[in-house]
C-alpha cells in the first residue's frame, strides 16, 4: 500500500508520479509517529533509488478507525503534505 501523488522535490523538479510509503510508526496509547519515504515514482522506489523527501507526522489514535495502516492512509490523505493523493 502506498499514496501516488505530485510533489515537489528537495532538489525543486517536480516529481508528477511520486510514490509515498510508510516505513515506519510508532507512538503510544494517545498518538503515533508515521514516518514517510516519497520516492519520485514507483519503479525508483522497486529499484532501491533515494528518496526525494522524507516526511514525519503525529496522528491522534482517535482518527484512525478500522486496520491500522490503510488507517493511517486515509488520515495522511487529509494533510495539505498529500493534496490530491490516490491509493496505489
Amino acid at each position: 500500500m502506498a499514496l501516488k501523488l505530485a510533489v515537489q522535490t528537495q532538489f525543486g523538479v517536480p516529481a508528477l508520479q511520486a510514490y509515498a510509503r510508510i516505513t515506519n510508526f510508532f507512538g503510544t496509547k494517545d498518538q503515533i509517529q508515521v514516518q514517510v519515504a516519497i520516492h519520485y515514482d514507483e519503479s525508483a522506489r522497486h529499484g532501491n533509488m533515494a528518496t526525494v523527501k522524507e516526511n514525519a507526522h503525529y496522528i491522534g489514535m482517535e482518527d484512525l478507525k478500522g486496520d491500522l495502516i490503510p488507517a493511517i492512509y486515509e488520515v495522511l490523505k487529509t494533510f495539505s503534505d498529500y493534496e490530491g493523493a490516490e491509493d496505489c
